[in-house]
Order: structure tokens, then sequence, then C-alpha cells
């Protein structure tokens, strides 16, 4: 496959994703973040939003996702950014792929303020799916903070798995008579205690840290979208904010590790990824987002 750039570990192609996914190494990426297409029949100037009906929409994604899961390394992590025309089918797709136990959550990202739809609500957030290739091997770097934290372990109702009876070295709890279940592994749980991390209070575990939990609804004002709908661009209107993709390859990868991105667009996932030590490779059928990209790529410092 023919490089369209490459410098300080960053690669771009000119290409069909699907003929670059299929040139690369299996278990070869650490992180991929792709904005895929969202279908909404519109054609631009550089591509074409029309994939088709939502059946031949989501067998054109099939091909692409099952290259996807190949190609990422076993403690690797996956997130597709789309919106609500496709995210729901997308999710049963990820799903047949990945498998349900390697979905991790649906992260919500408001775009925008309202902007006055008609006859509807408006629609404010995309939908963020993250998947993992292997649900007990992947990388999360967890946020620290300077001040402790108490936050419990358990919840209320009754699962097999995770309801059995526990012995913290004669702290015995029944979680099934208490119709409780604790929310991580009985070995994850043995971990922290080891290390002192867990309290008990009213005789049920809570986890005592500085790590600061992270949500799934992304809707401060660095998320927001610098959307325009009478201004022409040089690249393009609604490129993805950096704090979007600086907080995932943040939490899921490591400096040195490699991102990819297989719908390149405004490049912003390379503009990132460069910023925060990352290798990158990047593909765009379009020749406008390689160059926009390269552009920008050529102006960090």
């Amino acid at each position: 496959m023919k490089k369209y750039y490459e410098q300080d570990d960053q690669v771009i192609y000119n290409c069909d994703n699907l003929d670059l996914l299929k040139s690369l190494k299996s278990n070869s990426i650490n992180l991929i973040y792709c904005d895929i297409l969202y279908n909404t029949g519109k054609v631009f100037d550089d591509y074409n939003d029309n994939i088709g009906d939502t059946e031949y929409a989501i067998n054109w994604y099939r091909e692409r996702i099952i290259e996807m899961k190949r190609v990422l390394k076993d403690n690797g992590s996956i997130f597709l950014h789309c919106n609500w025309r496709l995210d729901s089918y997308m999710r049963i797709l990820m799903d047949e792929i990945f498998s349900p136990t390697c979905f991790r959550n649906r992260i919500y990202r408001r775009h925008s303020k309202e902007r006055g739809f008609y006859r509807n609500f408006d629609s404010q957030v995309d939908i963020i799916l993250y998947y993992v290739k292997d649900p007990a091997n992947f990388i999360f770097n967890e946020n620290i903070s300077e001040t402790e934290k108490v936050t419990p372990l358990f919840e209320n109702g009754y699962i097999k798995e995770r309801s059995k009876t526990l012995d913290f070295n004669g702290i015995k709890i029944d979680f099934k008579k208490l119709n409780k279940h604790y929310l991580i592994s009985k070995k994850e749980l043995m971990k922290l205690y080891k290390n002192n991390e867990i309290i008990f209070i009213d005789n049920l575990p809570y986890r005592k840290s500085y790590i600061m939990p992270t949500g799934n609804l992304w809707d401060s004002d660095e998320m927001l979208d610098n959307y325009s709908r009478n201004k022409v661009f040089d690249s393009y209107d609604t490129p993805k904010p950096e704090a979007v993709i600086e907080k995932i390859i943040k939490t899921c990868s490591n400096e040195g590790d490699t991102v990819a991105d297989f719908f390149l667009g405004g490049g912003t996932t390379a503009v990132v990824a460069k910023k925060l030590k990352r290798k990158g490779i990047y593909c765009d059928i379009s020749k406008k987002a390689c160059d926009v990209t390269i552009k920008k790529l050529k102006e960090i410092q």
C-alpha cells in the first residue's frame, strides 16, 4: 500500500479504508477512533455521505469492522463516533463482531446548543460506542484527583456470578443474603483489599482512592463543535474538538502506542495523537482530507 505522507511516526494513506485495513498486520494497533460516515444522504464537494439504505450501510461497515478487530491488539480499544441515524444498528453490529461482553459504554457527546429544529426535538448529542478486544485485558488510564474519594464497590440487586459470600480476612459478606452484588470481579476486589484500598462501612466494601471517575456524558464547552452553517472553510465545518479525542487517547493508550483513524476527515485524531506522542496510521478516500491533515501536522511545533 503506497503511503501518501509519512513523518514523525505519522503515516497517512489516501485510499479506501478497506484496502488499507486488509494490508495491515494483525494485532498491530493499540487504539482505533473513527468518526464514521453518518449516512445523512448529503453529498459534499469531496465525499459522499450517502452509503445507501440501512441494510446496505451496515453490510458496508461489517467487513470494515471485522478488519478493525483483526488489526487491533489484544489489549486494544475501539471508539466509533456516530449519531442517531446508525448508532443502534452499529451497536448490534459491534456486538456481533466483538461480542456483547466487549462493549464498555455508550458515550454521549453534546455537540451543540439549541439550533432551532422545527417539528422535532432538537438533536444535540452524538454517540461514541466504546468496545475493547478483550474485556479482561485492556488499557484504561484513570484520572487522578488531589482529593481522596470513597466510592461503593457494590450495588443493589442479585447477580449470580457476583453475589457470592466473600471473606476479607474474617470480615464475611453474604451479598446474596443482602440482595446485592459487587461491581468488579472477586479477583479485583481482593487485589484492592491487599493494596489497602478497601474500607468497610456498615459491613460493606468501599474503595478509598484518589481516582476521579469519568462519566459518559461529555457536555462541557470544550466538547462542543465550532459549528457554522454559512461559513466556508478550507477544511471541514465540524471537525471534532481536540478535547474529545484527547480524552479518548489519554485514557485508552500510552505514549509510544499506535493510534489509527480510518475516516480521517479534518485530521483532529492525527493532530492530537502527535501532540500526545503516539504513533499514527490514518486514512481517507478524500485527497482534500489528507492534505488538510498534513497542513495541520506541519503546523505543530
